[in-house]
């Protein structure tokens, strides 16, 4: 039995919680004969649900994992007491909330776990800590590996990794999910090696400050409604005009007809061409730290294009991909109202691929960067897998260069998915499964990718060095190297580059920020020791 008020453990004929003071009523049928173990009305999957409270939770663990074979096994993690206090409720109805959705997912072979961070003593004064929690999940793991990770809260109920920017840019951080996908803290730009070869499948559902319980079970609602059940692929897919030809590259994987542009749609006409019933929906626009608006761009003209409540005119379950700078904004305060991601999770988005941080893609095909991590995403979507599923799969085409660059690695670490990592539309019946085994016990799917060997830091280098020389003089003789369906060198005309050199390979970079007005925008031009050009990207 739990207190309704803190969430804290009741002891058997206790009449006041020993955590906060608060008197237990047992003639208000708070019993623990009317209450089964653990507060709520609903089973937790294949077992109890204290499973991860418990003496005994590894062989419980071990039991849950053997009973899911074949099936799809996962972990809802969040801090029970903090999160309850945040949304102005007890530990006993969020526990309801979790319980009534762990068995709705039960019925699609997706069995999840409660796992309370504050009942495993991984907080401090400053609330939850990433390599703590990451502990704690690697502990978990050993005995059994799900498959998929369900983050429940904002940043101050489950924290958010935050890296020192090794890529030269305007950020000074970057915020991340990925320590738990990976269960490894260190900085990505460290050079360290990842198992990338056994990824928890990770997403989070974030939420703001004031919102009330009702709020936040919108988002169980929707998705007990919606996933599973979309059977027909109605996309919607909308570019900057400066990034068309990328961005169709992209689209054309989920659509037949060309993707929308801006300025050609804006805040005045875009709900006008948006499908209600649209349910793949993906984004190549600007985004900025300090606005909710996403943004189109024709040469230095940049509208008003998207708002956080043209999602509240579509019908039926979604799916989102946005490329955006800070497309996936949530943190510090931010509202529905200032959110397009926190929007989205209120009205009917099921799950969600965007940046933190300022992201960077080219303006032609082949994809590059955001362009790989949101277009395969809505690819793989589109196949019927899973958002979890997808997600890896960006991040493993992202990775394929067994070279990666400092905005390689930073695609990776700002890029994280929101909702539920199980969701998926429906088009594909076929669930994917535990597949590979270690002693009897599923460790969930195998993604090959590449590790990460080498430290991969931008360090600034004199203008007179050689490589940039070469490059200057290269740049002078042939400006051609730079069509790239967007003239830069007029864009950027009168800009002195800073110059850098990526990691310890061959690989250099000019970088040429502008400011017009309420944006500033940066291209990088990346090029070898003799000044051949090998890619341009632009800020998003």
């Amino acid at each position: 039995m739990y207190c309704e008020n803190c969430g804290a453990k009741i002891p058997s004929g206790a009449n006041f919680c020993e955590e906060c003071g608060a008197k237990i009523d047992y003639a208000d049928g708070l019993t623990e004969e009317s209450t089964p173990k653990g507060g709520t009305s609903k089973s937790f999957g294949i077992l109890e649900p204290d499973v991860f409270d418990n003496s005994d939770w590894k062989s419980k663990w071990l039991a849950a994992a053997q009973k899911a074979s074949g099936l799809e096994l996962g972990i809802i993690l969040t801090d029970v007491s903090t999160l309850s206090r945040d949304l102005n409720c007890s530990a006993l109805q969020l526990k309801e909330l979790i319980a009534n959705y762990i068995d709705a997912a039960h019925q699609r072979d997706v069995h999840y776990y409660l796992l309370d961070v504050a009942e495993n003593s991984v907080q401090n004064a400053d609330g939850t800590d990433v390599q703590s929690v990451v502990d704690l999940l690697k502990t978990v793991c050993d005995v059994a590996r799900p498959k998929y990770l369900f983050i429940l809260g904002n940043e101050e109920v489950v924290a958010v990794a935050s890296w020192d920017n090794q890529a030269s840019d305007d950020d000074y951080d970057v915020l991340a999910d990925l320590p738990y996908v990976t269960l490894d803290t260190t900085s990505p730009w460290e050079g360290q090696k990842y198992n990338f070869g056994q990824v928890l499948r990770v997403g989070r559902l974030p939420s703001f400050d004031g919102e009330r319980l009702d709020e936040f079970e919108t988002y169980f609602g929707n998705a007990i409604r919606g996933i599973g059940r979309i059977d027909e692929v109605r996309p919607f897919g909308l570019s900057a005009l400066v990034w068309k030809d990328a961005s169709q590259s992209q689209y054309a994987g989920i659509a037949s007809e060309n993707v929308y542009t801006s300025p050609e749609l804006s805040l005045d006409n875009v709900d006008e061409e948006l499908p209600s019933d649209a349910n793949l929906l993906y984004f190549n626009l600007h985004g900025r730290d300090s606005a909710k608006f996403w943004y189109g761009q024709e040469g230095m003209t940049y509208p008003e294009t998207f708002a956080p409540g043209m999602l509240e005119n579509l019908t039926g379950p979604y799916f989102l991909g946005v490329e955006a700078c800070y497309g996936a904004r949530y943190t510090e305060g931010l509202t529905p109202e200032t959110s397009v991601l926190l929007s989205a999770m209120l009205h009917g988005c099921l799950a969600f691929l965007g940046s933190s941080k300022i992201a960077f893609g080219p303006c032609v095909a082949p994809g590059n960067c955001a362009d790989i991590m949101i277009g395969t995403y809505v690819k793989k979507l589109a196949n019927g897998e899973s958002a979890g599923d997808a997600y890896c799969a960006a991040m493993k085409d992202l990775m394929n260069d067994e070279n990666p660059d400092d905005l390689t690695i930073k695609t990776l670490a700002e890029f994280s998915l929101y909702g539920d990592p199980s969701a998926r539309m429906g088009k594909n019946k076929s669930k994917s499964v535990l597949a590979k085994a270690f002693g009897g016990v599923a460790k969930g799917l195998r993604v090959p990718m590449p590790d990460v060997r080498r430290a991969v830091k931008s360090m600034q280098i004199d203008a007179s060095s050689k490589a940039v020389q070469a490059f200057q003089r290269k740049l002078s003789t042939n400006m051609k190297a730079f069509s790239t369906g967007f003239n830069i060198m007029d864009y950027m005309q009168g800009v002195e580059p800073n110059y850098f050199q990526v990691g310890s390979k061959n690989l250099f970079q000019a970088s040429y920020t502008k400011t017009i007005g309420k944006f500033t925008q940066i291209a990088k031009v990346y090029f070898d020791d003799n000044g051949k050009i090998k890619k341009t990207l632009l800020s998003k």
